[in-house]
């Protein structure tokens, strides 16, 4: 069945990284920085919702920087923390991005930004990026306060667009996400990007992609 909507996961998903990651491990004075961060930042976005609890990803994302800074000698100050991580709202689009959304525009589909992100955290990254103007909603899970991927954040966009599991996909580069959204009865797409791979122990997604101008083709 086609999907009527299509709901993107937005870092690492349809915007690079890489320009958050040089900022960070610069900072860090280490390669390894980003990587120890990053994870780190997930993790506790979950413990959040797990307990019943939250707090927006921005105060998540520097509290956790903090945390991990000292395994670097590093010490920071709250206001050199929301510097070096406000490179988050300059990041590209990776080149398939915009044909891709655009053909899949013209071929109908609703389209949907979804993120974990605080919504002017999120609308700043889509208009620096120039694909704003692809979608159709644009959503933080704060409306919610239900980090993804937990089950009842894809059921309150569903919801939202009065759509059922199956007429809509989640579109991921993380198969936590991707995951999620299966456990939602959503159908789901797993974008390949770099150093990304599927968990094995994960039912496979419906689609399996390594670029978004990949996917109108898949769904046709």
């Amino acid at each position: 069945m086609k999907p009527k909507i299509i709901i993107f996961d937005v870092n690492e998903t349809l915007l690079n990284l890489i320009p958050l990651k040089e900022e960070i491990n610069a900072a860090l004075e280490n390669e390894m920085g980003f990587d120890v961060w990053f994870p780190k930042l997930l993790h506790y976005s979950l413990v959040e919702t797990s307990t019943g609890n939250y707090q927006n990803f921005s105060e998540i994302a520097a509290a956790t920087f903090k945390m991990i800074s000292g395994k670097f000698d590093k010490n920071f100050s709250d206001s050199e923390i929301k510097n070096i991580l406000s490179e988050i709202t300059k990041l590209p689009a990776y080149p398939d991005v915009k044909p891709g959304l655009e053909q899949l525009k013209d071929d109908g589909y609703k389209l949907v930004a979804f993120s974990n992100g605080k919504p002017e955290i999120l609308n700043a990254q889509l208009e620096f990026a120039e694909i704003a103007s692809f979608f159709d909603g644009i959503h933080s899970v704060e409306e919610i306060k239900k980090y993804k991927p937990h089950p009842e954040s894809y059921r309150y966009i569903l919801k939202k667009y009065e759509v059922t599991p199956k007429r809509a996909m989640m579109v991921a580069a993380h198969a936590w996400d991707i995951m999620g959204a299966q456990r939602a009865d959503l159908q789901t797409c797993f974008v390949e990007r770099p150093e990304k791979k599927f968990y094995d122990l994960a039912e496979k997604p419906n689609f399996w992609v390594k670029e978004i101008t990949e996917i109108a083709e898949k769904i046709g």
